[in-house]
């Protein structure tokens, strides 16, 4: 009955029109969504609808939850799982978002948070972060990416890297790959690309890795072109640049245009790293 109830809740929520403000919204954030092959897109929508629609919301500490701020948050979810069946996200019940980096009481950890994943579904969000990492991609610290990305790993009934994979044939390669490149940022961050808190553990390997995957494909695809084709595998899109203009850039810095990858990958024995 209950899957019954579900199914019906479902084609509703899909069946609903998209508010036209919403895509405003999303390519505020997200200019690449005018670039998404149509099949993708319409299931970027599909995703952005049950994230929008059917999770429950809330903000933290008197935070004003906006429909601007839902339709932005979830239009990350929705990037991610533009190419994943619709129930990848079932999993996940709720989002709370602050208005300012929070701290947990219990916390060792020094300094405020950015976001956090609950295995009982719930994603918590800095407001503030979150639009500081959609304003420059190019950082690869994204809050929304790295919390969903340990939802998705949870499928699997764990917090350990592995996402439920689509065939069998998968988790050997994926093992081999993840392992090698966990093991390779834990003995030798200095020389990573990917945010040292990689390698924590191995599930925060893998929401790190997301974050890169999305926000610095060219770079991954250069530097570790065996784990952008398993993401790329997993996730079965291309990741689309977004070209960023923080400060970090020359101002003559000719302006790249949006597209994956813009950058050849390295002859597989010339000894990159990671």
């Amino acid at each position: 009955m209950f899957r019954l109830f579900k199914g019906a809740r479902r084609r509703h929520t899909l069946a609903r029109e998209i508010p036209p403000e919403w895509i405003d919204y999303v390519t505020e954030y997200l200019p690449i969504f005018d670039l998404l092959p149509p099949e993708e897109a319409r299931t970027f929508l599909h995703h952005l609808k049950i994230l929008v629609w059917e999770k429950h919301w809330v903000g933290a500490m008197d935070f004003e939850l906006t429909e601007r701020v839902q339709v932005i948050i979830a239009a990350q979810g929705a990037r991610m799982a533009r190419g994943l069946p619709e129930n990848v996200f079932d999993r996940l019940s709720e989002f709370v978002v602050y208005g300012v980096d929070f701290v947990r009481p219990d916390d060792d950890l020094p300094g405020p948070m950015l976001g956090e994943a609950h295995p009982f579904g719930t994603v918590v969000l800095s407001w503030p972060s979150v639009e500081e990492s959609l304003r420059f991609p190019c950082v690869a610290l994204n809050p929304v990416l790295h919390e969903l990305a340990h939802i998705l790993d949870m499928s699997s009934g764990y917090f350990d890297g592995t996402p439920v994979l689509h065939r069998g044939a998968d988790y050997e390669p994926w093992a081999t790959v993840f392992t090698k490149y966990f093991e390779a940022i834990r003995d030798r961050p200095e020389e990573s690309f990917l945010d040292h808190y990689g390698a924590t553990d191995a599930s925060e390997f893998f929401a790190v890795a997301v974050e890169s995957f999305f926000d610095l494909p060219d770079l991954m695809a250069y530097e570790a072109p065996d784990l952008f084709e398993l993401l790329r595998r997993y996730f079965r899109i291309d990741p689309i640049v977004i070209p960023c203009t923080c400060e970090s850039h020359d101002e003559d810095e000719e302006v790249r245009e949006m597209g994956r990858p813009f950058l050849l990958p390295p002859d597989p024995l010339d000894g990159n790293f990671i």
